[in-house]
């Protein structure tokens, strides 16, 4: 079977991402780099430097994210703002069918986790 659909990775609010986190419908991934986050941490999401990308979303990779139940697992990725959305839609091409970036990133999504 030939699919023609193209991989697509779509934002999401930041609210909306912490609330799909809380009720466990969602793993938020943070991809940034080890220099940046010394801004600090997101309680729950899943740290995976950039360079390991392809190692933590592979379907078929041995170091595949354990929490990844399959390729509709929603994925809701932080990183610095100018790599967000590349890194989502190269996660989605690798046939996840819910992938998100954060809109507002890391600070957004830590305000958002903070309010509830």
């Amino acid at each position: 079977m030939v699919m023609s659909s193209v991989a697509t990775a779509d934002p999401i609010t930041a609210a909306e991402a912490a609330e799909h986190r809380d009720r466990g419908t969602a793993i938020v991934v943070d991809m940034r780099p080890q220099v940046v986050r010394h801004q600090g941490s997101l309680p729950g999401a899943v740290v995976v430097e950039p360079g390991e990308l392809h190692d933590a979303f592979e379907p078929g990779s041995s170091r595949r994210i354990p929490a990844i139940d399959g390729l509709d697992t929603e994925i809701d990725v932080v990183s610095v703002k100018s790599q967000a959305a590349r890194i989502a839609q190269k996660i989605a091409a690798m046939g996840y069918t819910n992938v998100h970036y954060v809109v507002g990133e890391y600070r957004a999504l830590r305000t958002a986790i903070g309010h509830k």
